[in-house]
């Protein structure tokens, strides 16, 4: 018996620019024991995400001025817990382990691929006054 319930899913092209949101960043270290990002990119409307990596080496710099400026992000000093929610957008390309990012794209560019779908993701923000005063409750041991 044939299935008429079946719904085509999008799903990543290699060579296509899609827009991304950054869904959530974790400091990590690389096999080689320098310090990196790694950045877990959702593309819009497609159920799958891409995991990026920022290596701290020689490519440091330019791959972050690459990446933040995708993301519009200008942060001075840095402050990656703000990062999620950012909105971007990137080329991508596959590989025997799956998709990756092959170059980010300038908001310039991304202004001629296909707006948002749904409601558009708000960059996490971050309260700078410190941390507030909490009563605690009854029956703490300390």
């Amino acid at each position: 018996m044939a299935n008429y319930n079946y719904i085509k899913t999008p799903q990543l092209e290699a060579g296509k620019g899609y827009r991304f949101v950054i869904d959530s960043i974790e400091e990590k270290t690389s096999r080689n024991g320098n310090p990196m990002l790694v950045v877990t990119l959702k593309p819009n409307g497609i159920d799958k995400t891409i995991s990026h990596y920022i290596v701290q080496n020689e490519y440091w710099n330019d791959s972050m001025t690459r990446f933040c400026g995708a993301f519009g992000i200008n942060d001075q000093p840095v402050n990656i817990m703000t990062w999620p929610g950012a909105v971007g957008a990137a080329i991508v390309k596959e590989d025997d382990y799956g998709f990756k990012v092959a170059r980010f794209i300038s908001p310039e560019q991304a202004a001629s691929l296909p707006p948002w779908i749904g409601e558009m993701p708000e960059r996490v923000t971050v309260d700078s006054s410190g941390f507030a005063e909490v009563e605690p409750e009854d029956g703490l041991p300390f």
